[in-house]
């Protein structure tokens, strides 16, 4: 079979086209298609400020017997947490199963920006990793994915 554009030439170009995509359909078909994509586009952001009061005034929240701070999000959502440091001292920042693969250090004045994918539903503590004079007050925050 000889493919010619309107110039009598062949059309190669359009030839080698047509095989790709023939290729690239069959490939899918053969492999179950695509399978299952996340297309997350839901973004939740929260701010914490550790200070001299704890996470977000802990201490006038009842903290060390309530949970503070506390926050909510759906499964599968993708959650971003800014955590600014008001403090004059260093402050960590951890959350059980997503974000404590490492301590966290939160210097005086700076700030930490974490986003992830809440992929699991449960209760997961949100605490300071390092010692400081405030310790206990930050020890109580939680994340509820449900």
């Amino acid at each position: 079979m000889t493919v010619k554009n309107s110039r009598g030439r062949l059309g190669l170009p359009v030839l080698v086209l047509v095989v790709v995509v023939v290729s690239a359909a069959a490939s899918l078909a053969l492999l179950g298609g695509l399978g299952h994509v996340s297309t997350t586009s839901k973004v939740e952001a929260f701010t914490i400020i550790a200070s001299v009061k704890g996470y977000n005034d802990s201490i006038d929240h009842g903290v060390p017997q309530s949970l503070w701070p506390v926050i909510q999000v759906s499964n599968g959502t993708m959650v971003q947490i800014t955590v600014y440091n008001q403090d004059t001292q260093a402050h960590g920042f951890q959350i059980t199963h997503y974000y404590d693969s490492s301590i966290e250090t939160v210097s005086p004045g700076q700030k930490i920006t974490v986003t992830f994918i809440a992929n699991q539903k449960g209760t997961f503590k949100i605490y300071c990793s390092i010692f400081c004079t405030i310790h206990a007050f930050m020890q109580s925050g939680e994340l509820v994915v449900t």
